[in-house]
């Protein structure tokens, strides 16, 4: 199953662009990215349901974990960006609701999808609650960034009946980097990386 999964990341991260040089991007190139970054939000998002859920072992989470760590730029670890910067690793803004008032507060990825897979609740349910959209494209030296605007619904319950204790709805946005790459299996092209994730707003349920 390993093999599988990351057989499926490098087809979703990496597409070819005409003629495979970085210059401004056609029409047709800019509806390539956006396909193909939706499809990484998609698998992205998908894989979060499943280590959120209490239906899978935590060895088959081991596996998603992975999963999405590879869809990030530097895979959860300490990094350089594609503009040079040092960095100890990924962000992620989580958020709540408690009283009316909306709380936020920044950890790496790695401790996130670690907290994800331990909630205290019976049932955990993570979904998309609306579209993707995908912002910002902009060229940065020899590669492009942009920002994918994401909706989650979240829902906890505890019990033996499932009885619902907690949900809202968070809007996010994830700074997408498409970075040109060569390889001995797709040659020259375009590789997405996610970056950065920070909450935008959550609304209570």
């Amino acid at each position: 199953m390993k093999k599988i999964i990351s057989l499926l990341i490098l087809f979703f991260t990496a597409f070819p662009v005409a003629n495979a040089q970085v210059n401004d991007l056609s029409e047709s190139d800019i509806q390539a990215f956006k396909d193909r970054v939706g499809e990484v939000i998609d698998m992205f998002q998908n894989n979060l349901s499943i280590l959120g859920s209490k239906k899978y072992s935590i060895k088959v989470k081991g596996v998603y974990k992975k999963s999405v760590l590879k869809l990030f730029i530097g895979e959860g670890e300490a990094y350089t960006s594609p503009d040079g910067q040092h960095c100890e690793g990924v962000s992620m803004q989580v958020s709540s609701i408690r009283n009316g008032k909306e709380t936020k507060h920044k950890i790496f990825l790695k401790k996130y999808l670690d907290n994800l897979i331990r909630l205290p609740y019976a049932e955990v349910k993570l979904t998309k609650a609306d579209t993707y959209r995908i912002s910002n494209i902009y060229k940065v030296g020899d590669h492009y960034e942009a920002t994918a605007t994401i909706f989650q619904r979240f829902e906890g319950f505890i019990g033996g009946d499932n009885k619902k204790v907690y949900r809202d709805v968070t809007q996010k946005n994830i700074k997408v980097y498409v970075i040109p790459e060569n390889d001995y299996v797709l040659g020259q092209h375009w590789s997405v990386r996610l970056g950065d994730i920070e909450v935008n707003e959550t609304q209570g349920l």
